[in-house]
């Protein structure tokens, strides 16, 4: 006999694992699911395709970054849709500094190789898309099916 479950998800499949966000760009729903545990969190990673519980279409993963615009907002959801389908789900994305902005290379903080910025904010129009689309095209994620 199984087990009740509790608010915790104790006594459900993946309990205890982390939950992450996917979103259906068919019918805007976004739902939580264990996935496989890569390390840090809210770093690039393959974009996870999923079934979505609401519509059976696909769902993909995104960061839990990722605010989704409301359900009625069509135009906030294409932007959604661009950005996924081009493969760069809501994942923080860091672009290498070039050496000159931190100052003299004597003066550089210990333990700094090769330092990063966050690239942001997110596009919010399909203009801004287009041009986010191009500009990090190389950071692109492949896309990998997976059921649990």
């Amino acid at each position: 006999m199984a087990e009740p479950a509790d608010k915790q998800g104790h006594g459900q499949p993946g309990a205890g694992r982390q939950l992450t966000k996917f979103a259906c760009l068919d019918c805007h729903s976004v739902f939580k699911r264990p996935v496989a545990d890569i390390g840090k969190r809210n770093v690039p990673r393959p974009s996870e395709v999923r079934r979505c519980p609401s519509c059976g279409s696909d769902a993909n993963l995104m960061s839990s970054d990722f605010r989704f615009p409301p359900k009625s907002d069509a135009k906030g959801w294409a932007v959604v849709a661009a950005l996924t389908r081009a493969g760069l789900p809501y994942f923080r994305i860091y672009e290498d500094m070039p050496l000159t902005a931190l100052g003299h290379p004597s003066q550089l903080p210990k333990g700094i190789f090769s330092p990063k910025y966050r690239v942001g904010p997110r596009p919010e129009t399909m203009a801004e898309a287009k041009a986010f689309i191009a500009r990090h095209r190389d950071k692109a994620m492949p896309f990998v099916r997976t059921e649990p």
